[in-house]
Order: structure tokens, then sequence, then C-alpha cells
């Protein structure tokens, strides 16, 4: 009996201390294994790139849309300044065209005086002349994508000091960013300053141009009292006369019809893909300013000049003593004189360079005084000074130029 016990128990522990073997996946199992999990996987895959893909497609509907809306404030904010602060005879719209508008307005100015006053729409000290001033026939060029050369003239304030209002200029051309022809960018340039792109991925709106005119036709039908579009026959639009309202700029001329435009329609699509519901922008821009016949002004007509100036040196105080009545607007006339700006060069130099002081209008005096003490001692240099009144356009008037005063 304990024999079998033993000889069981044997067993048992012989068969427990035996590994057991197991069987294997056969051939056709793990190519059956494989076969459901690339299934897998390439269904999983396909999702994922069709979400990326997806995502990737709404980021950049998004973006076109964005990119077209900020081109629609620019040019809404910019196009209703055009005429703004030019002088007499500067041109208020230079050339318009189913894809170009240029336009003269005060937009950037990097002048401060001592009253924070500018007619611009911003003030950027740092900026250039070349980027917050009249452009100059030395940088005279063809306006991006058309024949025409601008500026014909040299527009000024004041003799040797360039005019407020920069050309500014926008045009639809073909998008650099992509091979297809039907896409535009909106770039904006200022004066012979390089372009800067505004807005990418735009389309034509079907049967629309990207811009339309309308226009004030009394000038040449005066039964016609409404606004009326530009016939196309008469675009482009050019200002092909150097000075505005002045023969043969006036009357029904060919060049005048660029200064009837009382507004500007804009229309585009923004590019999405052609499964996508299309998004068009377009809108109507006012330009107030070029209704006037002349410079559109707060102040009614540029200041007369003042009268002749007093010089004398003072010992006690080693200055020159700048003395000068009230103009004519100032107090009296349209009594729109706001300060009045000095200038001083050496004798012999050709231009007055930057103005050394701007002095309030005050109520009630009969006359101005100014202490210059930035004069050179002691090399009996002879200077001479100019003065300007401005109005609150702000318009300068001509200068009154001084006799010379010697400095010992």
């Amino acid at each position: 009996m304990t024999t079998n016990r033993f000889v069981s128990r044997s067993r048992r522990t012989v068969a427990a201390a035996t590994p057991r073997i197991r069987r294997g996946l056969t051939l056709t199992e793990l190519l059956v294994t494989l076969a459901v999990f690339t299934v897998v996987i390439s269904s999983a895959f396909a999702f994922l790139l069709s979400q990326t893909r997806g995502f990737r497609n709404m980021a950049a509907r998004s973006d076109q849309v964005q990119s077209a809306r900020f081109g629609r404030d620019v040019l809404r904010q910019e196009l209703r300044t055009a005429g703004t602060n030019v002088t007499e005879d500067q041109p208020m719209i230079v050339f318009a065209s189913d894809s170009v508008f240029a336009f003269n307005a005060d937009v950037l100015t990097n002048r401060l005086d001592s009253a924070m006053f500018t007619g611009a729409i911003y003030v950027d000290q740092y900026a250039s002349n070349a980027e917050a001033a009249a452009m100059s026939t030395s940088v005279a060029a063809p306006i991006p994508g058309t024949a025409f050369t601008y500026p014909l003239a040299d527009y000024t304030r004041v003799v040797g000091t360039a005019g407020d209002a920069e050309t500014v200029i926008f045009r639809f051309a073909r998008d650099t960013g992509t091979t297809d022809v039907n896409t535009f960018m909106l770039v904006r340039m200022v004066n012979a300053n390089p372009a800067e792109v505004v807005a990418t991925g735009l389309r034509r709106t079907t049967g629309k141009p990207f811009f339309r005119y309308w226009y004030d036709p009394t000038r040449y039908n005066p039964a016609l009292t409404s606004l009326d579009t530009v016939p196309r026959s008469w675009l482009p639009l050019a200002k092909t006369v150097a000075a505005r309202g002045v023969t043969p700029d006036t009357g029904t001329a060919t060049t005048t019809r660029i200064d009837q435009i009382r507004g500007v329609e804009v229309s585009y699509d923004a590019a999405r893909p052609s499964s996508s519901r299309v998004e068009t922008v377009s809108y109507m821009v006012p330009m107030p300013n070029t209704a006037m016949d002349r410079q559109a002004r707060a102040c009614g007509r540029a200041p007369i000049a003042p009268g002749a100036m007093g010089l004398t040196w003072r010992t006690d105080s080693l200055s020159v003593i700048v003395t000068w009545p009230r103009a004519t607007d100032d107090g009296a006339g349209e009594s729109d004189a706001v300060r009045y700006v000095l200038w001083r060069r050496l004798d012999g130099a050709t231009t007055w360079g930057t103005p050394i002081a701007t002095i309030s209008s005050e109520v009630g005096t009969g006359g101005y005084r100014y202490k210059d003490g930035g004069v050179d001692r002691g090399a009996g240099r002879r200077y001479r000074y100019a003065l300007a009144v401005q109005d609150c356009t702000p318009n300068l008037s001509t200068l009154s130029v001084s006799g010379l005063i010697t400095v010992p």
C-alpha cells in the first residue's frame, strides 16, 4: 500500500517536472493574421491621412478667407483717403483700370511739431521722406502693370519742400506663390518704394472686374444728377497732364474724367477649392475728398505769406532775436492760421532743411518774437531765416525770407 502511493507520487512528480510542449502558429494562420493586421493598419492610416488632409484644407481655406478679408480692410481704410492734403495742382487720382488704382493722399507723415498736429492718417517720425512725402520726378517710373509713367512734375508745399501727399498704388497681380494662372494677389506700393503683398489666394468674381468706378456725370451732361459707373470704354483713365485744374485739364477734357470718380467698387473671391463654397468680397468705397474741384481742405485757401522779419543780435543772451508781425490770416482774413514755421540756413546754402522751430499763433498778440541760441559764435558766420504760416489743413504759405545777419 505504501509502495503504490510512493510510485504514484513519483509519477506525478516526473510528469510535473517534464515541460509541456506548446504548438506554434501554422504558416496559414500567420498569413491570415498578417493580412488582417495589414487591413486594419491600412484603414487606420487612410483615416489619419483623410483627417490630416481635411485639417490642412480647412486651415488653407481659413487662411485664404482671412487674407481676403484683410485685403478688404486695407482697401476700405486707404481708398477713402484719396485726395487728402494734396498740393494745389497735384492730381488726386492718378490712374484707374480694372486691376490697378493709383491715387495721391497724405497717408503717412514723419513730421511732428510743437502742437503735435498733422493732416496725415498715420504718424511715423522714423519714416523716410521717400515714404511720407510727394513722389519726385527724379524717381519717376511706370506704374506697375501699366505703361503710364508718374509723376509728371514735382509737387511742393513751399519752394524746395516736397508736398505731403504720397502716391499709393493698389494692384491685383498674378499670385507668384502658386502655378494657378487664375489666382491673384493684392499688392500695395507707396511712391517708388518696394511693393508689399497685402493679400494672396484671390480670384476674379465671375462677371466682375477687380475695380469698378462710379463717377459724377454732371460735368458732361447737366441733366444727369446721380452717380453712374465709369464706361469700360473710358478705361484706363490716367492723369496725363502735370497740373490739375488748369488748361488743358478743365471743362470736359478727357483728363477731367478721372477727377470725377467718387467711389471705387471692389470685387474678388477667396480662392477656395472647387468643391467648397466660394466666399465673395464685394463692397463700395466712397471717396468724398475727390468731390472738390481744387484741393480737399478743411481751412479754405492756402495761407498768405507772413510779413518781413526783423533780425537782431543780442550780446546779453548770445542769440539772434527774430521778430515778425501777425500774418493776414492770423486773427483776420480766414482766421485759420495755426502756427508759424521757422527755418535757418548759412549764407550760401541752397536748401532750408528741417525747421528749427514751430510757434503757435496767439490770440491778441501784436507780433511774434523767437530767440535763436543755436547759431555758431566766434566765426563771423552769416545766417538767413525763412518763415511760413500754417493753417489747420495743414497747408503752408510761401516763404518769407529775411536778409542776412552776421553772428560775431
